[in-house]
C-alpha cells in the first residue's frame, strides 16, 4: 500500500493535512481489523448481559439485549473485503477458483474443526453425541435445519451463512453482467420465501420451517447485508486513492448515530410489538434491511477519516483481539463458558477476558499457523 503526503488549503486561513492512499486490492485497513473485535464482543454481551438495569439504565441494558447485530457487523464487512480483494480477479479458471476456495477454507475451517470436535467430546464421553449431528456440524449442513443449527459450537451456525455466500461471490460476480448487483438480493430473498412455502408443513428437522428461521439464520434472509458490503467495496474501489481526513468526522459520526438509531428501534420493536409476525416484520426490516447501509458508512468512515475512534480500532491490542475474534465468536458460549462459569464459577466480566486471552493464545498457537501451512501445501 503506498502512501503519499499532501497538503492542501481548506481555506484563505487554514491549511489542512491530509494523508493520500493509494488503493490496491491488498490494501489493508486496520480499524476494520479492530471493529471485529467490537463485533465479537457485541455479540459476547447480547449472550450474557452483565450491565444490569440499576447500574446503566433500562434503555441501555435492553440496547446491549439488541447486541445480536455484530453478526451484522460481520457480514457487511465479510462482503467488503470479499468483494475489495478479489472482485477484480473473479474468473472461473480451474487455478483461480481452486485458490480462492483453498484461501476461504484455511481461514475458516482448521478452526472451526477443532472448535467444533472439542464442543462434541462431552457428548461423545458420555455416550449422547449423534453422528450425524456431528456431520452436520462438520459439513456447515447444519444451518439449514433449525432443529440443529446451535449444536455443537452454538455461534457456529453463521459459518453456513458465511460459506454460502464464499462460494456463491464468484457466481455473483461474473452473473452481475446479466443481472445488476442491486437486483440479485431481491432474488435470493425470494428463494427463501419460496424455500419456506415448499417446506412448513413438511416435518424434516426445521428445515426451512418458518419465515424466522429463514430471515434470522439463512443466507437467503440476510444477503443484503453482505450485499452492502459489496456495494461499499465497488464504492471504495472506485477510487484509485482516497485522502484521510483531519476535519470533522461526519461519516465515523453518522454511522454511529446511525446505528444506535436502529439499534434503539431494535428495543422499541421488542417491546411494542403485539404479535409475533408484527415483531418479526420490523426486526427483519430493522436488523437485515435499515441497519447496513449505516454499518458501511462507518466502515466508509473509518477508512477515509482519522479520528479517536480509529487511532483506537487500529492499535495493536485492537489489531490482536480483532485477529483472534473467530475463534473468540466461536468458543465464547460453548462448552468453555460452561465450564468455566458452572463448574468454576467465574464471574462472567472474568470469563469475557479469559476467553479473550485463550483466543489470543489459539490464534498465534493454531489458527495462523494452520493457516500458513493449508495456504503453502496446496498453493
Amino acid at each position: 500500500m503506498a502512501i503519499t503526503i499532501s497538503y492542501f488549503h481548506a481555506s484563505h486561513h487554514t491549511k489542512s493535512l491530509t494523508k493520500e492512499i493509494k488503493l490496491s486490492s491488498d490494501s489493508y485497513f486496520p480499524a476494520l481489523t479492530g471493529i471485529r473485535a467490537v463485533a465479537a464482543s457485541m455479540i459476547f454481551l447480547h449472550h450474557y448481559n452483565i450491565l444490569k438495569p440499576a447500574w446503566v439504565g433500562q434503555l441501555i441494558h435492553d440496547s446491549i439485549d439488541e447486541f445480536h447485530i455484530g453478526v451484522t457487523i460481520f457480514f457487511v464487512l465479510s462482503g467488503f473485503l470479499i468483494c475489495f480483494r478479489y472482485y477484480d480477479f473473479v474468473q472461473l479458471g480451474r487455478k483461480w477458483i481452486w485458490r480462492y476456495f483453498v484461501n476461504r477454507f484455511a481461514r475458516i475451517y482448521p478452526t472451526y474443526f477443532l472448535v467444533t470436535i472439542i464442543s462434541f467430546i462431552p457428548g461423545i464421553c458420555l455416550q449422547y453425541c449423534s453422528l450425524k449431528v456431528l456431520f452436520l456440524n462438520l459439513t456447515f449442513l447444519r444451518g439449514f435445519f433449525d432443529e440443529y443449527k446451535a449444536t455443537g459450537a452454538p455461534g457456529g451456525w453463521s459459518l453456513t451463512v458465511e460459506e454460502i455466500f464464499y462460494f456463491l461471490f464468484p457466481l455473483l460476480v461474473l452473473g452481475s453482467k446479466k443481472i445488476r448487483l442491486l437486483l440479485q438480493p431481491l432474488i435470493f430473498i425470494a428463494i427463501g420465501i419460496l424455500l419456506w412455502m415448499i417446506f412448513r408443513n413438511v416435518s424434516f428437522h426445521g428445515f426451512f420451517s418458518s419465515l424466522q428461521f429463514v430471515f434470522e439464520f439463512t443466507f437467503f434472509g440476510r444477503c443484503f447485508e453482505f450485499y452492502t458490503g459489496i456495494m461499499l467495496a465497488l464504492f471504495v474501489k472506485s477510487r484509485s486513492k482516497i485522502n484521510i481526513e483531519t476535519r470533522v468526522p461526519y461519516r465515523t459520526v453518522a454511522g454511529i448515530m446511525y446505528i444506535i438509531i436502529c439499534l434503539v428501534s431494535l428495543v422499541m420493536n421488542r417491546r411494542h410489538s403485539t404479535d409475533a409476525s408484527q415483531f418479526l416484520f420490523f426486526e427483519t426490516l430493522i436488523n437485515n434491511f435499515l441497519m447496513p447501509p449505516g454499518i458501511a458508512v462507518l466502515f466508509f468512515g473509518l477508512i477515509v477519516e482519522k479520528t479517536w475512534i480509529q487511532k483506537i480500532l487500529s492499535s495493536a491490542l485492537f489489531i490482536v483481539l480483532g485477529r483472534s475474534s473467530y475463534i473468540f465468536y466461536l468458543i465464547h458460549n460453548g462448552v468453555l463458558f460452561v465450564f468455566l462459569y458452572t463448574t468454576l464459577h467465574i464471574n462472567t466480566a472474568i470469563i469475557f477476558v479469559i476467553i479473550h486471552l485463550i483466543s489470543i493464545t489459539l490464534y498465534f498457537g493454531a489458527e495462523k499457523p494452520l493457516n500458513k501451512l493449508i495456504r503453502r501445501a496446496a498453493l
